[in-house]
């Protein structure tokens, strides 16, 4: 079979037509691969929304808009089908929420509601519409414009007082010039104190630069002789006086013994009282020589027993006196 020029012409015009109208609605969001469920919303606004605009759960779009027609005859309601994939289930109170972003992007935001009690596809859902953005403006405005307006009428407030108190201002301003004009001549007149003060200042400053000067030096000695102390070997000082005490306290632990010489004159009395009697005795014979010395230094000397009858004749005369 043959076509004719023209026929090919018809039908490949056909085919863009049908290519174009595929490529169009695709763009627009319509997918005619997948199946969708339809539904219905009555809004007294709508806000802008088109068709193809998306339906969204939880910011997950599942379906667009299909048509929207107006119903005059229930008051100008605008009733707008949505397209909702088949696997999606809607609830009995499920709402079809109408918002529009800071962009003016307008969109459908679903919430299923209570899944036990499911909607059949062709039933209507609640309609919501979600607060402009001039309307949350107005809102918030309110409380500013009433601030501002309170603000201002003080203001005013202030501003006739003012005007009625012209002449205080005036004199606090003649006040404010005499102030500034005695305190001018005051300077002016104690210019050669605050001159003085000033080098007295620059003097104390220069002094005390001096003094910091000072200071550093010292504290570098002082860091010299902290190395100093530093260098010295400290642990080998305090071994050897380590030793030198334990030395020490083996020589009191000896003198408290009776094992040395020293040990046994500090804890042994005998040898005291040994001594202190040769030292009695020594002191009587001195004295005994002094007194006779005829008994000691006499040519053939004097037997013992006329040394004892003198001494007994002594001490009877001396009992006498």
């Amino acid at each position: 079979m043959k076509f004719s020029k023209e026929a090919k012409v018809g039908i490949f015009a056909l085919l863009c037509l049908a290519i174009l109208y595929i490529g169009f609605n695709y763009l627009k969001g319509i997918d005619f691969l997948t199946k969708t469920n339809k539904y219905y919303v009555i809004y007294n606004d709508i806000a802008g929304l088109n068709i193809s605009n998306l339906v969204n759960i939880s910011g997950f779009t599942v379906g667009r808009v299909s048509n929207i027609a107006i119903n005059q005859e229930f008051g100008n309601k605008i009733t707008v089908e949505v397209d909702i994939y088949e696997d999606i289930i809607l609830g009995k109170d499920a709402v079809a929420l109408l918002r529009i972003d800071l962009f003016g992007s307008v969109s459908i935001i679903l919430d299923v509601g209570d899944l036990s009690q499911p909607i059949a596809p062709g039933d209507t859902i609640a309609a919501k519409v979600d607060p402009t953005l001039n309307e949350l403006l107005k809102k918030s405005a309110l409380p500013v414009a009433d601030i501002l307006q309170i603000t201002i009428q003080r203001i005013n407030t202030l501003l006739e007082e003012f005007s009625n108190n012209t002449e205080a201002l005036k004199n606090i301003a003649i006040n404010l010039e005499g102030i500034t004009h005695k305190t001018n001549m005051m300077l002016s007149e104690n210019r050669n104190s605050i001159n003085k003060t000033i080098e007295g200042m620059a003097t104390v400053t220069q002094k005390l630069s001096m003094r910091l000067d000072e200071l550093g030096v010292v504290m570098s000695k002082y860091g010299s002789l902290a190395d100093t102390l530093k260098s010295i070997n400290l642990n080998e000082t305090l071994a050897q006086t380590n030793l030198l005490l334990k030395n020490l306290n083996k020589t009191v632990a000896l003198l408290q013994t009776n094992t040395g010489t020293l040990g046994r004159l500090m804890n042994d009395d005998s040898l005291y009282i040994n001594l202190n009697k040769t030292l009695i005795d020594l002191d009587e014979l001195l004295i005994h020589m002094n007194e006779n010395p005829k008994h000691f230094f006499a040519p053939l000397g004097k037997k013992r027993k006329k040394i004892e009858k003198d001494r007994k004749k002594q001490e009877q005369k001396d009992a006498v006196n």
